[in-house]
Formats: C-alpha cells, structure tokens, sequence
C-alpha cells in the first residue's frame, strides 16, 4: 500500500474535521514505512496509539456533528464508524502480538476504507454540516433510495 495523499475532493467542508481526516492519514503514512520494515516495536505501538485516539475522537465528533445538523443516515455512518474501529484495534492487537503479516493485511484494509469512505461516505453529510446546499430530509432520503 501505498501513501495516502490529501487532496481537496476529500474535504468534508469542515476544518475541525478535515482537521481529524489529516491526522489520521499522517498517522497511517508513519505506520506504513514501519510495517514495511518491520521497524522498532515501540515506534510502531506509539504510532498505533495515537491513531486509535484520534480514530475515537474523530469518530465522536463526527457523530455529534451529523446528528445535530439532522443528518438523516447518521446510525448508518456511525455503524461504519463502529466496525472500521473495530478493524484498528484489530490491527493494534496484532502488532502488539508480533503477527506483522496480519498487521499488513489490515493497514491496507485500513488505508483503502478511509480514503474510500472519505470519499463516498462522509461526503453524503457534506451539504448538512457545511450549512449550504441543505434540502429537506424527505428529499434527501428519495434521492438516497430511503423510505420517507
């Protein structure tokens, strides 16, 4: 896997947030080399914690965020939250267990579920929390395929 860039398609309009979005990746671009080589154990644990910390509050923020701007499918979003922390600590437990091709395999997992839930996921509340662009929610759910 390779680094993942920060670009502006990836704003979700919302510096506090984007804000979490580049610690996230920054943390994810200091893992890799470091898993690549297999580096020292208690860089790559330091590393590890500081992205579950900011996964978790990230996470939270965003939350709060959708829910208080009335964005309609902020369960869904947060049940995506739920299972990608679950795929970090994954990933932290078996770094912590020596079992760096299984690490492997979840950084990867890992760096292409967020770049393609940033991508795809997060910019559906984009016209909520921005404060531009709102519609109605009956009218977001129809264009969405959900019951109104």
């Amino acid at each position: 896997m390779s680094f993942i860039e920060w670009t502006e398609e990836m704003s979700v309009k919302a510096p506090v947030l984007d804000g979490h979005h580049r610690m996230i990746i920054d943390c994810l671009n200091q893992l890799h080399p470091l898993l690549e080589t297999k580096g020292d154990g208690a860089d790559i644990r330091a590393v590890m914690a500081k992205l579950e910390d900011f996964v978790l509050v990230h996470f939270a923020e965003e939350e709060r965020e959708m829910k208080q701007a009335g964005f309609p499918d902020w369960r869904a979003h947060k049940d995506l939250h739920d299972r990608m922390y679950d795929v970090v600590f994954s990933l932290k437990s078996d770094i912590e267990r020596g079992k760096v091709l299984d690490a492997r395999h979840l950084f990867d997992l890992l760096n292409d579920w967020l770049v393609t839930h940033i991508l795809g996921e997060d910019q559906k509340y984009v016209p909520f929390i921005a404060g531009h662009d709102h519609q109605p929610v009956a009218q977001w759910r129809r264009s969405n395929g959900k019951d109104v």
